[in-house]
């Protein structure tokens, strides 16, 4: 764990305050948590936008044109040239 030095309001300070006080926890047990968990909200937020960009990608949609093709369709050609 690394130490970081924040700027947090007063009034939120005085809410994490008395929760921290009625479970019997640190304040810096709850502002960890709070980061970890907005972290983690942000992490499925850019895997998401990564995996919309992904499927939107116009070259990879071009490579999938030609559908309807036989899957061994390297193989018969490799089977044309090997003939001769």
């Amino acid at each position: 764990m690394k130490r970081y030095q924040i700027y947090l309001d007063p009034q939120s300070v005085a809410i994490i305050d008395d929760v921290a006080r009625d479970i019997g926890t640190s304040r810096s047990h709850i502002i960890r948590d709070v980061v970890d968990r907005v972290a983690r909200e942000y992490k499925k937020i850019l895997t998401a936008k990564t995996a919309y960009a992904s499927r939107n990608n116009p070259l990879l949609k071009m490579a999938g044109f030609a559908k309807g093709l036989p899957s061994n369709l390297s193989q018969n050609i490799d089977e044309i040239y090997l003939k001769d």
